[in-house]
């Protein structure tokens, strides 16, 4: 299921400004993943504030593979008061520092 304003996101990522960034950021750091340390060349941008996507500061993003992205992303869809209920504590420990609100 799409989220809403990802059509937006979307079409900012095609730009020629996110492509250049994102290979800058990749060259910077190499092909490992910051989460898991996985060397992969398969590796993705996330947003550590995804409400600010187009400002290009590398300090707000983090290079990771497919599977911690998804983690994280689903971290970030969990309200912080809950992530406790849902003893989601190792998945915060895990993910959080790559999730705003955390």
């Amino acid at each position: 299921m799409k989220r809403k304003g990802n059509a937006e996101k979307e079409a900012f990522r095609r730009t020629k400004e996110w492509k250049q960034f994102r290979q800058q950021i990749i060259e910077e750091r190499g092909f490992k993943c910051e989460c898991c340390n996985k060397k992969t060349r398969a590796l993705q941008l996330h947003h550590i504030d995804p409400t600010n996507y187009t400002v290009l500061n590398p300090e707000m993003f983090a290079l990771v593979c497919a599977l911690c992205h998804k983690c994280i992303s689903d971290l970030e869809h969990i309200k912080p008061e809950n992530r406790l209920k849902l003893r989601a504590e190792w998945y915060v420990n895990a993910y959080g520092r790559f999730v705003k609100e955390v």
